[in-house]
């Protein structure tokens, strides 16, 4: 058997395969097999071959295209457990985009793990080339904050114990997300100290505050703009963000009507089909 030190790094051939499958499993709804070693030989560029591949291949049969981002493991609980050190960021696609009430078929994803957390929508363009921006800059660029449900997904065999870099080759565990009506008055309210409360069927099933987003959303959201400008990328006019869950994941099943009450800040509800 050979060591991480002398496994031979993943082919071409290997990673075109692999993100072909990941886009097919969407249709197959059959979970995806890590090749043998993963983990030992995939680092961070052929992981980042390995999700540009896979959207493209994605946005291609869905018609959709990137409108945003979604922040995942945002809270201390979620990077110990999939073994992060910092949080990870996947694409919010257009065609994968809902206003609330949406009502989605669980056929449509493979694990449906339901979040509820906050999403923004930036009304100017944001620049972290030079470091995280101030918290008067980033709440200045900010132009609609809305509650949000992001419905996770994989389409790997083993989630959620995979490797950082298989997280990142299945896009972040990206699903879909469903925003509720944008809240006029959000800069009145402390998102570190505001609470959520999401039922299912009328059933309280989890509850969460914002302060589990380390510490604030907000910050999540600087770090995020910081981020992209370690990469030599302004956010843009127009981004969507959905900035990390408020609660414990729920697994929804078909026929689960779900609501996430972020009191003050609204409400957004999706029917599982």
């Amino acid at each position: 058997m050979t060591t991480g030190a002398d496994a031979a790094r993943l082919s071409d051939a290997e990673i075109e395969d692999l993100a072909s499958r990941l886009v097919e499993a969407r249709e197959t709804r059959v979970a995806v097999a890590l090749p043998p070693e993963f983990a030992q030989r995939c680092d961070a560029e052929a992981a980042g071959r390995l999700a540009v591949r896979h959207l493209r291949g994605l946005l291609a049969r869905t018609g959709g295209r990137v409108v945003g981002s979604k922040l995942g493991g945002t809270n201390r609980a979620a990077l110990e457990k999939l073994g992060l050190e910092r949080p990870f960021v996947g694409p919010v696609n257009s065609a994968a985009l809902f206003d609330s009430p949406a009502r989605l078929p669980r056929a449509g994803f493979l694990m449906c793990v339901i979040e509820a957390e906050v999403a923004i929508r930036f009304g100017k363009p944001v620049d972290g080339r030079s470091g995280p921006p101030s918290r008067e800059a980033l709440v200045g660029a900010i132009s609609e904050l809305c509650p949000a449900i992001e419905i996770a997904d994989s389409r790997l065999a083993g989630f959620p114990a995979l490797p950082p870099a298989a997280i990142i080759a299945d896009l972040g565990f990206a699903g879909a997300l469903v925003t509720g009506a944008p809240c006029a008055d959000w800069r009145r309210h402390d998102l570190s100290d505001a609470s959520v409360q999401l039922t299912v069927n009328g059933v309280s099933v989890r509850e969460g505050r914002g302060e589990a987003v380390l510490g604030n959303p907000l910050d999540a959201l600087a770090d995020y703009v910081a981020d992209a400008g370690r990469a030599g990328r302004a956010i843009e006019a127009g981004e969507i963000v959905s900035t990390g869950t408020w609660t414990q994941p729920y697994m929804a099943q078909q026929g689960d009507l779900i609501r996430a009450d972020f009191g003050p800040l609204g409400i957004v509800e999706v029917q599982i089909t």
